[in-house]
């Protein structure tokens, strides 16, 4: 019998191969991702079209990298992201609560985290930033814009339940126990990985809020001993997303126009809202102890 591929290799012949990975599978998958809609003959505005071009496309990035590194590392698919543990039932309800109680803390900082302007030297750089921002509010927009209940549950699962998945077992079931094993120091590593996180998603007047959830969900892996968890937590949070937008929309309500600061009860809202997630993760800190 072969050792596993990674055996004896170094950290940094390691991570040169999990960008090789990476870099492979967005080729591959994303010429598949060009390929794929012309067989189907959809048309490139449509929700079909932007639905597999999406999901090819993180397949490609996120999950298949992923579980190539867990091979070479131990000729295990799932062993190295914690994927083949399960964790406790009462963490995931606490989760699942706190989700609920993360979401305006997240509203909050993002509104604050857009107000931010950039030095007059690099205003060529904030312009190419606010036109990717507006290219992803669009194609949000273009997936979101209906309130029938059958393209929310399509939505749920297209842009909530498979980008959880996908990028969970890169960002927490890869990148984090490499760096933690690497660097020694589990703190040093979510840091890392949530920075990257944030990053990698281009969406840089949304980075604050995205890096402080990533810290978030770094700890649940920790704190869990299993992928799950995270993965919970990152589902709930875009599901919820997903489904506080199909509410508004039914009620005619722009959240892109909504000014948080000026709504009647956010700040006490909010405050409750830390209170909250800071009792919870106590809980779970706890708990895990």
């Amino acid at each position: 019998m072969f050792p596993p591929f990674f055996t004896g290799k170094s950290y940094w012949s390691r991570l040169g191969f999990l960008v090789l990975f990476v870099l492979s599978g967005m080729i591959i998958f994303g010429a598949v991702a060009v390929w794929l809609p012309i067989v189907l003959k959809l048309n490139e505005n449509s929700r079909n079209y932007i639905y597999v071009v999406q999901t090819v496309s993180s397949l490609g990035l996120f999950l298949c990298p992923a579980l190539l590194f867990s091979y070479c590392n131990s000729k295990k698919l799932f062993a190295y992201s914690w994927a083949d543990k399960t964790t406790s039932v009462s963490l995931i309800g606490i989760v699942i609560l706190l989700s609920l109680f993360i979401l305006p803390i997240i509203a909050f900082l993002g509104y604050f985290n857009e107000q931010l302007a950039l030095p007059e030297t690099l205003k060529n750089i904030e312009i190419w930033m606010k036109n990717m921002e507006e290219a992803n509010k669009n194609l949000l927009k273009t997936l979101t814009d209906n309130s029938n209940l059958f393209i929310l549950i399509l939505n749920i699962v297209v842009m909530a339940l498979f980008p959880a998945l996908f990028e969970e077992f890169l960002f927490r079931g890869t990148l984090q126990p490499f760096f933690t094993n690497w660097f020694q120091n589990k703190h040093l590593a979510i840091l890392l990985t949530a920075f990257i996180f944030s990053f990698i998603h281009f969406q840089f007047y949304g980075f604050i809020p995205r890096f402080l959830l990533g810290i978030y969900l770094g700890y649940l892996l920790i704190w869990g001993k299993s992928l799950w968890l995270p993965f919970v937590a990152h589902f709930m949070h875009n599901a919820l997303s997903l489904f506080f937008d199909y509410i508004a929309q039914r009620k005619g309500i722009d959240l892109d126009t909504v000014n948080p600061s000026e709504t009647v009860g956010f700040y006490p809202l909010v405050l409750v809202c830390v209170i909250g997630v800071g009792t919870g993760i106590y809980l779970m800190w706890r708990k895990a102890r």
